[in-house]
């Protein structure tokens, strides 16, 4: 009589844990909660690439914006009279270089690939700003660091 009423009492304990573990949903109640659960997470995942993208868009826009105006304050150098000399404004240590005179115009073709081989391109000036915007240092002043180490240079 005594393993009955053990039986009976875990079958009862058993059945009682059954009943009570799913609170009563359906099949197709947990999948539509599963599948809630599943898209919050994908939006938030979507939204944080989506942040991700829209700050590495900006950061190449920036770079894109301040080449071109690099390169807009360099025409309005070139623009400027060739033969009138920079004024001080009391800096102390540091001279202006006198802009180069102004060229004859001739064959633009040679003047664009004179200007490509030594380094005024935009490709160059991109590359430079994103060499900064990622803190990596410059190849020239690695250069001029390794020369100062071994005792050359200024």
């Amino acid at each position: 009589m005594n393993k009955k009423l053990i039986l009976a009492g875990a079958a009862a304990v058993v059945g009682f844990f059954a009943l009570t573990a799913f609170d009563g949903k359906t099949l197709e109640q947990q999948k539509a909660e599963i599948a809630q659960m599943v898209t919050a997470k994908l939006d938030a995942y979507r939204s944080e690439l989506t942040a991700n993208c829209d700050a590495r868009v900006e950061a190449e826009a920036q770079t894109r914006y301040a080449a071109v105006v690099a390169a807009r304050e360099e025409e309005a150098a070139k623009a400027a009279k060739p033969g009138a000399k920079p004024t001080k404004k009391g800096t102390k240590g540091t001279t202006a270089k006198p802009l180069p005179p102004a060229k004859a115009p001739g064959k633009p073709a040679e003047d664009a690939a004179k200007g490509r081989m030594q380094g005024e391109s935009g490709k160059a000036n991109e590359d430079a700003a994103k060499t900064r915007m990622q803190g990596q240092p410059n190849k020239q002043d690695e250069q001029k660091a390794k020369s100062r180490m071994q005792g050359g240079g200024k």
